[in-house]
């Protein structure tokens, strides 16, 4: 176990929370994603679904017990959030939750939109957790059409969409969503919607150069 699995191994989400000034705050929002990145290799390494479900528990254990104020299962990821959940309040409800929603993926082939959305729950636990982190309060749906569109594309981008249920039509809306929920977002929480951006950036192809500047356009005009 090293410090490298405080942070997550994208690229562009290190890339967006480079636009976090504060660096304890940027730390924990790594952190959160560097989890995810984390449950989502679990059903990506096993060939059993009963052996990622025994992982998937050690992990909804282990925010249990934090929740309980009992000390956790040990890995650097559990001992940090032992001290991030009370200093930023966040809730251990939606730990679980992420973890849960890693369930259907454990389930080889392409996965129902249905069975999608219950995966990119995972994602929307992040961004909501992330906004307490940034700013401490929220509404609970900051960032939310972005979570989703990060997740509907990671999800495409390892061939766990149903083509016929996921195509141009239910992207196109997916994107409106996410063009109108960067507008709103507060100078705080903006770096949240660059995890999408960049994954929109490289389905368009763009190359590093053009993916930096796409970057800093919607941070600093809240557009697409």
């Amino acid at each position: 176990m090293t410090s490298s699995e405080l942070e997550p191994k994208s690229e562009d989400v290190r890339l967006a929370c480079a636009f976090i000034p504060d660096a304890e705050r940027r730390g924990g929002v790594l952190a959160l994603f560097a989890l995810l990145e984390t449950l989502r290799e679990i059903p990506e390494r096993v060939t059993e679904p009963l052996m990622g479900e025994i992982r998937l528990r050690w992990w909804y254990e282990a925010f249990e017990a934090i929740g309980q104020g009992r000390v956790p299962h040990y890995h650097p990821l559990t001992e940090l959030f032992q001290r991030l959940i009370p200093q930023y309040d966040l809730p251990v409800e939606t730990f679980l939750a992420m973890v849960e929603a890693q369930m259907p993926l454990l389930d080889k082939g392409a996965l129902t939109l249905r069975q999608a959305m219950d995966v990119v729950g995972g994602e929307e636990a992040v961004y909501r957790l992330a906004a307490k982190v940034l700013e401490g309060s929220g509404d609970g749906s900051t960032g939310l059409q972005c979570a989703r569109m990060l997740g509907f594309f990671q999800l495409q981008r390892v061939g766990r969409l149903n083509s016929e249920e996921f195509g141009a039509t239910e992207l196109a809306h997916l994107l409106d969503d996410m063009r109108v929920d960067v507008r709103h977002l507060s100078t705080s929480t903006a770096p949240l919607a660059l995890p999408a951006v960049a994954a929109l950036g490289h389905r368009r192809g763009f190359g590093p150069l053009r993916l930096r500047f796409s970057l800093l356009w919607t941070y600093l005009t809240g557009r697409i």
